[in-house]
């Protein structure tokens, strides 16, 4: 497969025998903006590459560019930069591991797709995340597990925080 991100949405979307507007339809994109991105001619936030790889019913790390050898490029969002880790195969299906800066800015993250989990582990600072209305604030070393299929946030408490995020998915 190709290493770009242009390169593994249109793989993704044509495996899926999905069309370009239906695509737009399910992640709430814009076609124009997807149609760009499939063409190489815009760069992705962390939210909108995460509602394409739900519409798509994809992990993230399906439509993230590898870039073996080089330095890590963090995927970013409105209050979250993320630099991937890894990813690993298990008998329960794929975990994907990052490691995240997240701002006092409230994070809100839109459902993955069914049998998508989340758990949170700060390694600096204080975070308040989980399932909306239901999160729970977070200090060194504490961790939270929730269903990346709800509504879910993520906010520094006070300055910016560092996690590590992994998200697991069920075999797809």
């Amino acid at each position: 497969m190709g290493d770009s991100l242009a390169v593994r949405l249109r793989h993704a979307r044509a495996e899926r025998g999905m069309s370009l507007s239906e695509l737009a339809r399910r992640s709430g994109i814009g076609k124009g903006t997807v149609s760009e991105l499939e063409n190489g001619l815009r760069g992705a936030r962390l939210d909108t590459l995460f509602a394409l790889s739900t519409a798509l019913e994809v992990p993230l790390g399906a439509l993230v560019p590898d870039r073996a050898g080089e330095a890590l490029t963090a995927v970013s969002g409105a209050s979250v930069s993320a630099i991937p880790l890894g990813t690993w195969t298990t008998d329960a299906g794929m975990i994907e591991a990052y490691r995240a800066t997240i701002s006092p800015q409230r994070q809100h993250s839109s459902p993955h797709h069914a049998g998508v989990e989340e758990t949170v582990t700060v390694v600096r600072g204080r975070v308040h995340a989980g399932v909306e209305g239901d999160e729970r604030e977070l200090g060194l070393g504490e961790s939270i597990r929730y269903p990346g299929e709800l509504p879910h946030t993520f906010a520094a408490v006070d300055d910016d925080a560092e996690v590590i995020l992994l998200m697991h998915y069920p075999h797809l």
